[in-house]
């Protein structure tokens, strides 16, 4: 793969592949690529500079040595690849469990979209659930 280490520092070092941007997919299996790399353990890419910053904790010369391995030519394989990962049967859903504390903020969130649902008239609810799509607000 073409590119050009732009920062290093101790264990993080941010390169810029070698085209203007990156595509949706060129993302995720660059990110994908690294992130299940030995001794990596945070990899952030960057789509619009075409750039990617890898924070490891094992030997820079592995990393270098991967960067020089990796192509995008071989992107389907590596796309079913992550796809194949990407599913979970229905048994194995049934067998994960949530985090105490994320299941409390799910019923805090729950509750109080019902209370707001049952208590304020028509009008203000049309207005605060338009107000949430506009806003795209998350849990």
């Amino acid at each position: 793969m073409n590119y050009r280490i732009e920062t290093e520092t101790t264990h993080r070092m941010r390169i810029r592949i070698g085209t203007r941007k990156l595509s949706e997919e060129q993302a995720k299996i660059l990110k994908f690529a690294f992130s299940h790399a030995p001794g990596v353990s945070e990899v952030t890419v960057y789509k619009a500079s075409a750039g990617c910053a890898i924070t490891y904790t094992g030997d820079r010369s592995e990393i270098i040595r991967r960067l020089n391995c990796f192509n995008f030519d071989n992107v389907q394989m590596m796309a079913e690849k992550e796809e194949e990962n990407a599913r979970i049967s229905a048994e194995e859903m049934k067998k994960r469990k949530l985090d105490p504390e994320l299941k409390r903020k799910l019923r805090m969130r729950i509750l109080g979209e019902t209370i707001a649902d049952t208590v304020l008239p028509l009008p203000v609810q049309l207005a605060y659930h338009a107000y949430q799509m506009v806003t795209l607000k998350e849990m």
